[in-house]
């Protein structure tokens, strides 16, 4: 021990102290600035979470332990030092703990809806799932590359195999955004394409449209259209091209390996109809013209016109019956190597866009606008000259075009990266020495199709089972009298565990937690539909470092009032001393004097 003394004691020092809790000032003053343009989540995940801030917390601990350790065998009046030194090392290894084992998740329920599990927000998940035989693998993303703000090629995650095919992760991205890269080919059977820029109060959005495609996926909704006939296009000048509503919706386009199915909407609204000799049929479920997500994921029809049209279909096959939304405007978005059973669908709207691009016989453009509930005007454009639109302050122009476009939609991170980010990951798909590239989004369930079987791909978090049952009775929202501004909110909640069937009611408000069965719910937040049942978010905790923690504050208090009474004790002592000898002077002083 002598020898290791001089170190322990520099390990232990004040000055060592003293620099370490500058250092992580220094940093917590860094973090708040930054999480003031940045955003908690990338901050917690910048700093606090960061292995050299959890290495700066352990250099304390080993610092304040140490400066124990060099003062042993400790005095009495040393005891205190040593409780309160030792208790911040209890409170640091209470952290350590909260972070190796809590729990910290989101049960998501609906009135009268039960669950069994929740949502961990600490741990990611890969699951593959095969519809044809049940089959389900997941593998836990546990690492920290896989959920922080940097890109990751190829993370050292561990394979996931289903059957004979094996998924790898080949690249992380912390957020991603679908970019469309247009460049122009020696193809002649690749159409042409325009630079559209839309402009209003000074934000100007460009996009290429695609003569292939037709509609951008942007909400103007722009389509462009060569007209090679002489004929239709003298029609169309003259203004008899029919501009009433056309007798059909618009058609779905269906494709299983090499063969094509092109079937109107009414053909398979009634009926199913079926897909050739493939054993598929299909059926048009809805026809929603002016489709509308609401919270929740529900698609909703919000008026009779052709804003954003969308179809929901219903497939079935040897694999069973699955249901689909088909979206006009954005193909791209919704089906690009999203196949069921190896079908690929899109939906063309037979209804007018709003802004149609035109390309005359002889080359020149014109731009056609469908104003809702306005007659069509038309206009000549000159490349990199803007024109004014029907809608007061929109400017539209044609900043350039090519002959042959080839498209491609890439998944890429954005300039900047806020609060609501979507991480993606790049899989590398293995079949037997046959593998292909697939990119899944967070809480974005994606299919890939291997040799005719389609396999389910999900990129979430982690469900845990709560191993009892929970169930939302009812959600009461609490608002300030004289007004909608909500007051105050609670979930009435019924817990059955499956083991012994006891049954206990609980009502979880926000300064009320709840605990049960190891966890503790709070109420999150919630989420009322018009006119539908409420959704209630509560959170679901439990944290085996807190007692660790409170012990560690307890033992604190404890050590810093036995440092405070010792202290008071040896002034009492020192003054007594003091006092004596001061009597004792006074007597030698008399009797000298005598």
């Amino acid at each position: 021990m002598t020898g290791w003394r001089p170190l322990f004691r520099g390990i232990g020092s004040l000055w060592f102290a003293a620099l370490l809790l500058m250092l992580l000032l220094v940093v917590m003053a860094c973090a708040t600035v930054y999480e003031s343009s940045h955003g908690s989540d990338q901050a917690l995940w910048t700093f606090y979470r960061a292995p050299w801030f959890k290495a700066l917390l352990a250099l304390l601990a080993v610092n304040v332990a140490a400066a124990v350790v060099v003062r042993l065998p400790l005095t009495r009046r040393q005891i205190g030092f040593a409780i309160t030194h030792l208790s911040i090392v209890l409170i640091l290894a209470g952290a350590l703990v909260s972070s190796l084992y809590a729990v910290d998740g989101q049960v998501e329920i609906a009135e009268g809806q039960t669950v069994t599990d929740f949502n961990n927000r600490e741990a990611d998940t890969l699951t593959i799932t095969n519809p044809a035989t049940k089959s389900v693998e997941s593998v836990l993303l546990d690492s920290r590359p896989l959920r922080g703000y940097e890109v990751v090629e190829r993370p050292a995650a561990p394979a996931l195999k289903l059957g004979g095919v094996t998924f790898r992760i080949e690249r992380y991205l912390p957020d991603s955004v679908w970019v469309q890269h247009i460049q122009e080919v020696d193809d002649e059977s690749r159409g042409p394409a325009v630079l559209v820029s839309l402009s209003a109060s000074g934000h100007e959005e460009t996009t290429w449209v695609l003569a292939e495609s037709g509609e951008t996926n942007d909400p103007e909704n722009v389509a462009f259209r060569p007209i090679a006939d002489p004929d239709e296009w003298s029609r169309l000048l003259s203004g008899q091209e029919a501009e009433s509503q056309p007798a059909s919706v618009g058609v779905l386009n269906v494709t299983r390996g090499d063969e094509h199915f092109e079937i109107a909407v009414e053909h398979c609204t009634d009926k199913a109809a079926p897909l050739g000799d493939t054993g598929y049929t299909i059926r048009v479920l809805r026809y929603l013209p002016h489709a509308t997500v609401r919270p929740g994921g529900v698609v909703v029809n919000a008026s009779d016109q052709p804003v954003n049209p969308a179809v929901e279909v219903e497939i079935a096959g040897p694999e069973g019956t699955r249901k689909r939304i088909a979206w006009a405007k954005f193909p791209d978005f919704t089906h690009p190597g999203q196949e069921t059973g190896g079908i690929d669908l899109t939906f063309v709207s037979a209804q007018p866009p709003p802004v149609e691009i035109l390309r005359s016989p002889t080359g020149e453009l014109y731009v056609r606008f469908h104003p809702e509930n306005s007659p069509t005007t038309m206009k000549s454009l000159t490349i990199g000259t803007p024109v004014e639109t029907p809608w007061p302050g929109l400017r539209l122009a044609v900043l350039d075009r090519i002959g042959h476009a080839q498209e491609e939609w890439l998944l890429e991170v954005p300039a900047s990266i806020g609060e609501s980010r979507t991480p993606a990951l790049l899989l590398d798909v293995d079949n037997s020495g046959s593998s292909q590239q697939k990119w899944v989004q967070w809480n974005e369930p994606d299919e890939v199709s291997i040799t005719g079987t389609p396999y389910e791909l999900k990129y979430a978090q982690q469900r845990i089972p709560l191993h009892f049952e929970l169930t939302l009775n009812s959600f009461h929202l609490g608002t300030y009298p004289g007004g909608g501004r909500p007051r105050s909110y609670e979930s009435q909640i019924t817990t059955l565990d499956p083991a012994s069937g006891r049954k206990q009611s609980h009502v979880v408000s926000m300064n009320h937690p709840v605990e049960h069965g190891g966890y503790t719910l709070y109420q999150s937040r919630y989420l009322q539909r018009p006119g539908g049942k409420s959704i209630s978010y509560l959170s679901v905790s439990r944290d085996s470092g807190k007692p660790i923690v409170f012990a560690g504050y307890i033992t604190l208090l404890i050590g810093m009032l036995t440092v405070l009474a010792t202290r008071m004790s040896e002034r009492r002592r020192r003054a007594g001393t003091a006092a004596d000898a001061e009597r004792k002077q006074g007597s030698s002083t008399v009797a000298t004097g005598a």
